[in-house]
């Protein structure tokens, strides 16, 4: 897997294979950075670490050919998940039809919409799997030492559990599209803070800097977490929220993982096939572009 929101939307489907076959070995290819994480949810045997390197690839198709693996669930439709599966020579190799190299595949299901939760569970009928939750919740666990790090980390600025909001302005890099107006931002942050709203803006390393920025024109209550621990350390600190506040990303699916309730800005995409599960527990603001959502309706909802 390659992003946030998909690797998430795949643990159902892993939790539902080891609960019904227990015995079997389960192995993961994915990004370095989304490993940790994947490795908490406790529902893979070994993971893969990918690479975009010409040798890194020959070296990972080396190691999965050792495994002897005989079957190949591809979530993902990239070309390069499709040759990964057929040069690793795994026999039975299971995904979508509208995969770019769908020819690659042994056997191949329909999708509808973009990648999403539901068109994983009728991936996961193909593999005899028909009780995947349809949802994420309870999957990934916090661990110990990222909770104490973040325990420090409220202690120094006197917070407590349940009494912030966590807030990300950002998507991933291949998404700036989706992003919404820092002036919207500012205003909507400088607002809750004179509400008298702890809040904490959160985000991956790569983005300090444009959250720096923004910060410099709010309040100076607000904060900024932006952890060096990665992935896992964020989903300490964001399960510790009363209210997330994002638009669709994937850290907004990671806060609704974690049992947050989420406050979700949704531009041209559809929250119906890739909102936060469950649906119903969220909140959602839908326009045509994420550009005409206000800084008032924003305001209203996280009322």
């Amino acid at each position: 897997m390659n992003q946030l929101g998909d690797l998430l939307f795949s643990l159902p489907v892993l939790k539902a294979t080891k609960q019904k076959y227990p015995d079997i070995k389960i192995y993961s290819v994915v990004r370095k950075n989304l490993a940790e994480l994947l490795k908490s949810a406790n529902v893979v045997d070994k993971v893969f670490i990918k690479t975009s390197d010409l040798f890194g690839q020959m070296e990972l198709i080396a190691n999965i050919r050792k495994e002897n693996i005989p079957v190949a669930v591809m979530f993902s439709e990239s070309p390069e998940t499709m040759l990964l599966g057929y040069y690793s020579k795994i026999p039975k190799r299971i995904g979508f039809k509208t995969a770019s190299l769908q020819f690659l595949l042994t056997d191949k299901v329909e999708k509808t919409g973009v990648p999403s939760l539901n068109n994983n569970v009728v991936l996961a009928k193909e593999i005899g799997l028909d009780n995947v939750q349809k949802d994420y919740l309870n999957i990934i666990n916090v661990d110990g030492e990222n909770n104490i790090k973040v325990s420090f980390w409220l202690e120094d600025n006197n917070l407590s559990d349940k009494e912030f909001m966590a807030v990300a302005i950002g998507a991933s890099k291949r998404r700036q599209d989706k992003c919404l107006d820092d002036k919207v931002w500012k205003e909507v942050l400088n607002r809750l803070a004179e509400q008298g709203k702890n809040v904490i803006v959160v985000g991956a390393v790569w983005e300090r800097e444009r959250i720096k920025n923004l910060l410099k024109l709010c309040d100076n209550r607000i904060k900024m977490f932006c952890p060096d621990g990665g992935l896992t350390e964020l989903a300490a600190m964001i399960k510790r929220a009363k209210l997330f506040l994002g638009i669709d990303s994937g850290t907004m699916h990671l806060a609704a993982s974690l049992g947050v309730k989420c406050v979700a800005l949704f531009g041209n995409t559809d929250p119906n096939q890739i909102g936060p599960r469950p649906l119903k527990d969220h909140i959602i603001i839908k326009k045509n572009s994420v550009k005409d959502i206000t800084a008032e309706e924003i305001l209203d909802n996280v009322r």
